[in-house]
């Protein structure tokens, strides 16, 4: 529906890129294309049958859109380009009825692929569960938190620089003012704990099944020799690394929470200075200590964010390696 809404406003589209003439054309198909593949690989199917479903839309809705184009290959005596345009096509679609068949075709194997197989196959599912949890739910919480502790830190050097201004002449209407905005830094805090309370429990999961895993693994180890024992081996030094980073993420938060409620400690007291205290100015040591803390805060979350990186890569290198061991059992 997307590529057929870049088609129906393709004159307002061709209008942005007239002036790039050939290489604004092909932007043009390749950003109408990208819509169609991005989906089809966003809904699980495969990179292969995803480009040939693509390009069976795109011919087809080319020639209902821009039959001029291919009028204009054969005056040119581009025959040659249109033909091999629709043996393409026609091979498209053969590929697509092909890999669609191969599903049923290996599902009448099942009794010959042994519960090796099945249990890997299995292995492969929890890999790509596990690397979708970290990349859509720990990565983009993490990231979030990190834009988080940066806008506060600018706003808290913003207050620290008016205070300083000011120092204990404060006028009681910016005191008023800059303890509302501190309140309010507090409760953005009491959300921040609980992405981090939600971190926690995702990484439990992950930790829990990683565990396991590890454990099938190692009794595997028993039972197999030769190349495939290696490659069960190199899935266990990976596993163990990964459950090794996840610890440390455990760490990570644990130390978090305690910086959290110092941090919030540190904003308390400077209201408390700020709205009752006859020195406003004595408000300033708790806000330095409150922004020494955030860059404390941002430093865990950015080793936080590259362990979460190097999972997803771990992920990735484990399927790799059950896909191999799949093949040598």
């Amino acid at each position: 529906m997307l590529t057929v809404g870049v088609f129906k406003f393709k004159d307002s589209l061709a209008a942005i890129f007239e002036g790039w003439g050939i290489i604004g054309t092909i932007l043009l198909v390749i950003m109408a294309a990208t819509i169609p593949y991005g989906l089809c690989r966003g809904f699980g199917v495969a990179a292969g049958k995803s480009f040939y479903l693509t390009y069976i839309l795109i011919y087809i809705i080319s020639w209902v859109q821009f039959p001029d184009l291919y009028h204009a290959l054969a005056e040119h005596n581009l025959g040659l380009v249109n033909l091999g345009l629709l043996m393409l096509f026609f091979v498209a679609i053969f590929k697509v009825v092909k890999l669609s068949k191969l599903p049923s075709l290996t599902s009448t194997n099942l009794g010959d692929s042994g519960p090796i197989n099945s249990e890997i196959g299995r292995e492969i599912g929890l890999e790509n569960n596990e690397r979708k949890a970290i990349k859509r739910q720990a990565e983009k919480m993490t990231k979030v938190e990190i834009r988080s502790v940066e806008d506060i830190s600018e706003q808290l050097a913003e207050i620290q620089r008016i205070i300083e201004t000011h120092k204990n002449n404060l006028p009681r209407e910016e005191r008023e003012r800059i303890s509302s905005i501190l309140g309010k830094i507090s409760k953005e805090e009491n959300v921040f704990t609980r992405n981090v309370a939600k971190l926690k429990k995702l990484f439990q999961r992950i930790d829990k099944a990683d565990i396991e895993h590890l454990q099938e693994l190692k009794e595997r180890l028993a039972r197999v020799d030769g190349k495939e024992r290696e490659i069960v081996r190199a899935e266990l030094a990976g596993e163990e690394e990964k459950i090794k980073m996840e610890k440390d993420v455990f760490a990570f938060e644990k130390e978090l929470g305690n910086y959290l409620t110092s941090f919030n400690e540190c904003l308390t007291s400077a209201v408390d200075h700020l709205r009752s205290s006859p020195y406003p100015y004595d408000a300033k040591p708790y806000l330095e200590r409150a922004r020494v803390t955030l860059k404390d805060i941002m430093e865990m979350l950015k080793e936080t964010k590259s362990l979460e990186e190097k999972l997803i890569r771990l992920t990735k290198v484990e399927k790799k390696f059950l896909k191999k061991e799949r093949e040598t059992a």
